[in-house]
This record gives C-alpha cells, structure tokens and sequence, in this order.
C-alpha cells in the first residue's frame, strides 16, 4: 500500500549534509538540495531533525543554507530542543547541564534555569548531558553527586557516533551517560532519537500524525528506529553511517521500507506523492 506522505523528517548529518567541524560549514549531499525542492512542489512540509547538539537550532539556518539546504523557520529541530520542551512541561525549573550552547540555549528559551556542573553548585531538579568536549573530572563529579543526591539524570542523545566529512565522530553524550550510568547505577532518560518525543513536536508544527509521516536517515538504530515506532515511513540512506547491510541488519518490524544509496532521484521513487501536472 502507497503511503500518505504529508511531512518528510530530515536527518541532518549523513543524510542531507555532512559538516566539517573544524571549519564549522556543511557540504550537501548528493540530491539532498532536489530532495527538499521536490518536497515542497509536492505540497510536503520538511521538517530538519538532527541528533546532534553542537548548536542551539537558530545555528543551523544559516550553515545549512550556505550549502544550498534552506530549512523554514521553527523547522529544525535537536535533541536538546526536545529535552528542553518536554521537561519543562514535566515541571523542572532548576537544571545541570553538561553541555555547550547547544543544550544550554534552548533550557534557557523554555524558561529553565540552568545551573553549572560545579561542586557548589546545590540542588537541582534534574541532570541534562548534551555535546561538550569542554568539561573535566570536576565537573563529571558534579554531575555524579547531583544524581546521588536525587536528581534524575536526561540526555538529548546517547548515540555512540555520528557522521561528519571526516568519517565517524564520537558522540561524547552518550560517552558522558555511560560513566554517569556506571557511577550512579540510574538510568538517563534519553528524549533524542530513537525516543519519538521529537515526532510529537513535527505533529505540532505540521499537523501531519507520523503515520503521514516520511522519515529520511542514515541511521538504522536511530531515525529509522525511531520511525518505525511511530509508525511513520521510512527512507534510509547510505550516505552517513550505515551501508545496506547494517539497514538490513536490524529485526524486520524496524527495517527501513525503503533504502536509497542518496537522496538523488527521491521524487521518483514510487512512494513519493506524484507532483502537480
């Protein structure tokens, strides 16, 4: 059966571009700048959902249209973002982050307190561990003691790698949980991909359920995860992280439908609504 498709839901690094980021700009990948322009002539809704933290989501505009890949206003989303969104709708005021502007800047815009991983640092509600190669023993040692002392432990994302122009980078979140998980015997809450948290946010800005949803990745242990969860259609990639093998490798219920070698030719995939005479 033909799916529905009324909003397509981007990754970003591996699937529409790739950053380098000691340069700090981003390369498109191939198709991915007619991918996006096909979707608009469809009348689909592109929404760009990375799993990174580096930047707060207002970052991202600029690079990604310097490299040809423009995003609409509100349409990008992170990880920290999510986080952000959903905890202070749980109610937290006073959070630790450990984490870059990235994960700070959007606690900060959904009215959060955010408090420095420090030894005086005194209570808080709760743990949030974004990006950062910036941090030291000290201030894991904060992380460690608000936890002890009964803060609950967050993350934007846990995933082990992701793609960059240089090959795989490691994702130092994930890194940081381990050795919180270890030292605290609790477990992060992880709001990030494969989580669907963030496909409820897409809902909110386009409408579209996720099963009228296309998710687009490289990742078949994240976005693709996270799709099939959520009952959307989904695309993979091999541009990024994984090659056929690894999409195929995952159980079936949360395969990819579709897997393409790049984003070239998307429009005529026969999935893809047909485009306006």
């Amino acid at each position: 059966m033909t799916p529905t498709i009324r909003t397509a839901v981007f990754d970003i690094d591996g699937t529409l571009a790739l950053m380098n980021k000691e340069a700090g700009i981003f390369t498109a990948l191939p198709g991915a700048v007619d991918a996006l322009a096909a979707c608009r002539a469809a009348g689909i809704k592109v929404v760009a959902y990375t799993n990174g933290t580096f930047f707060p989501p207002a970052h991202y505009y600029p690079l990604l249209a310097d490299a040809g890949i423009v995003i609409d206003a509100g349409h990008v989303l992170t990880p920290a973002a999510v986080a952000a969104q959903a905890l202070a709708r749980m109610g937290y005021r006073r959070i630790m982050v450990m984490g870059g502007d990235g994960t700070r800047v959007p606690v900060r815009d959904a009215g959060i307190e955010v408090v420095e991983p420090t030894p005086d640092a005194g209570p808080v509600d709760a743990v949030l561990l974004g990006y950062t190669r910036d941090f030291g023993a000290t201030a894991l040692e904060a992380v460690v003691q608000a936890v002890w002392d009964g803060a609950p432990p967050f993350a934007g994302s846990v995933a082990p790698y992701f793609a960059s122009s240089k090959g795989r980078m490691l994702g130092i979140s994930g890194a940081i949980a381990a050795a919180l998980e270890n030292a605290t015997d609790t477990k992060v809450t992880v709001f990030g991909k494969p989580e669907t948290a963030g496909l409820q946010i897409v809902t909110d800005l386009t409408g579209a359920r996720p099963s009228d949803m296309a998710v687009i990745g490289d990742d078949p242990t994240l976005e693709i995860r996270m799709g099939r969860k959520a009952g959307a259609f989904c695309v993979g990639v091999t541009t990024g992280i994984a090659d056929r093998d690894a999409f195929n490798g995952v159980p079936e219920d949360m395969r990819a439908h579709v897997v393409l070698d790049d984003l070239t030719g998307l429009a005529a995939q026969p999935w893809f609504p047909k485009l306006p005479e």
